[in-house]
């Protein structure tokens, strides 16, 4: 590609935005070829380091911007008035993020053409493929990690190629998935190859999801999607009104032979502590013998100077058997960094803090196989879900995607929890207070779900789980197999030719 200068700039930000729109929940995948593969042009035509790195960044604030506008939806939520610093708010943060794609793209070209065992266009898209990795990962961990829309999520509208993510995650999964797309900019052969591998893919991705005996499938739970607004969601006036109506809802026809029920996250319209009188109320949703697992904001004691974003296992007794706090909490959403620290920093935004959870934890209930819970945005982070100790066999995720409304965001919420699926092999149970809430089998497949703004229950059998997968047992060290070997065939090719 011959553009330079601000062209070059123009056409990284268009190439990235359309790339945007290939994640769900369009799933337009040539948008992503097209993306990618111009991506690899304007990094291919840099003469330097520098305006690699530049034409990189143009593209990743293309991508991020749209990848990231439902967050713009947060601020229009009645009452609160902060419509102005939406978008300035979203795009500054399409900003930052430019910066991986840029500092891959500038790295790579650096050593591109500095290094000559690299020349040859396929040992270079390699070299771009691993830098673009490196930097979705350090995307996904630094400065707490913004993983979202990883280019792996491209495929999640064709289930069996998600698969790979069981062997390497998301982020080997994303490695590959680059050289698949880029691949017509390194020729017609590069372009062939590219397709027998997704079509190998694919039909490696069908053999292992082949129906396998669900004998084992677990007790049935409910799940609860109240489709309550959030801008209704906290008015004092109708927290009884929403109460009454989660518990009708958990005790319609067939409650009595539920092994539990699960709210969404902070569905508890009032701040639970030790003793509560709200305790015995609750205890009416839990069935006979099971439980309610209910999202609920939890304190320690009557002068709630901490309060934990929370998941409460209650009995019928209205007894707290459990619980797990939030370990991953939304920066400047969930928490004010320093908060402690610099105490006038809350009352100058008006506003409280969340605190962190210790960390990660199983729950073991009596009749109820254990489960990893995980609180909304804490599933799109990979190898983070299963905490220290024996496996468990399902994962609970409760999350209010309300904020957000009927945009993207809460269907992309959705893909990065099954791609956690895929990656633990173990199935999840998934309560949204607006949507979507699903039940998703070990293999990421959605067998059940409402939409969103739809009330409704789900009862369904907790399905089976997967023996361990690769990625569960060894996470990201599979991801530095995968990169190692990628770097050693494309050294190795290289001294071939050269020495010839």
């Amino acid at each position: 590609m011959t553009l330079e200068g601000k062209r070059a700039l123009v056409a990284g930000l268009v190439a990235g935005a359309l790339a945007g729109l290939a994640m769900p929940p369009l799933d337009w995948l040539p948008l992503a070829v097209a993306g990618i593969v111009v991506f690899v042009w304007l990094w291919d035509g840099a003469p330097t380091g520098k305006v690699a790195l530049l034409r990189g960044w143009a593209w990743g604030l293309g991508h991020f911007a749209v990848g990231s506008y439902w967050i713009v939806e947060a601020f229009f939520v009645p009452p609160a008035d902060f419509e102005l610093l939406g978008p300035p708010i979203v795009l500054g943060l399409a900003v930052v993020l430019g910066f991986f794609p840029g500092v891959a793209a500038g790295a790579a070209r650096w050593m591109a053409l500095r290094w000559p065992y690299l020349t040859g266009r396929y040992r270079r898209l390699v070299l771009l493929a691993i830098a673009w990795t490196v930097a979705e990962w350090l995307r996904g961990h630094v400065f707490t990690g913004y993983p979202w829309n990883p280019l792996a999520h491209v495929w999640t509208f064709a289930t069996p190629l998600l698969q790979g993510a069981a062997l390497f995650g998301v982020y080997g999964l994303g490695t590959l998935t680059f050289l698949v797309l880029a691949a017509p900019a390194a020729g017609w052969r590069a372009s062939v190859a590219a397709l027998a591998a997704v079509g190998a893919a694919a039909a490696a991705g069908l053999w292992i999801m082949m129906p396998v005996d669900s004998g084992h499938a677990g007790p049935v739970v409910r799940i609860v999607q109240p489709n309550i607004a959030q801008q209704d969601k906290w008015r004092r006036d109708d927290a009884e009104k929403h109460l009454r109506h989660l518990i009708e809802m958990s005790r319609r026809p067939g409650f009595a032979h539920l092994a539990a029920v699960i709210w969404p996250e902070t569905a508890v319209p009032f701040t639970v502590e030790p003793d509560s009188p709200i305790l015995p109320v609750l205890a009416v949703a839990a069935p006979p013998g099971g439980y309610l697992l209910a999202g609920a904001e939890r304190t320690s004691g009557p002068l709630r100077d901490e309060v934990w974003n929370s998941l409460l296992a209650i009995d019928s007794k209205g007894t707290v058997l459990g619980h797990y706090d939030k370990v991953h909490l939304v920066p400047l959403g969930e928490y004010i960094p320093f908060h402690k620290e610099l105490g006038f920093l809350s009352a100058l935004v008006g506003r409280g803090s969340f605190e962190q959870g210790k960390g990660h934890v199983t729950l073991d209930l009596p009749g109820l196989p254990a489960f990893a819970p995980a609180i909304c945005y804490e599933a799109i982070f990979p190898g983070e879900i299963v905490g220290p100790g024996p496996r468990p066999r399902w994962i609970i995720n409760i999350t209010n995607d309300a904020w957000f409304g009927v945009s993207s965001g809460p269907y992309q919420h959705l893909a990065s929890a099954r791609l956690r699926t895929i990656e633990e092999g173990l199935p999840m149970l998934r309560a949204a207070n607006t949507g979507v809430s699903a039940v998703i089998d070990a293999y990421g497949r959605v067998i059940a779900s409402l939409d969103m703004e739809h009330e409704g229950i789900i009862d369904h059998a907790i399905p089976s789980a997967r023996p361990p997968t690769p990625y569960s047992r060894w996470h990201d060290w599979t991801l530095v197999i995968l990169l190692a070997v990628l770097g050693l065939l494309a050294r190795v090719r290289a001294h071939t030719l050269i020495t010839r």
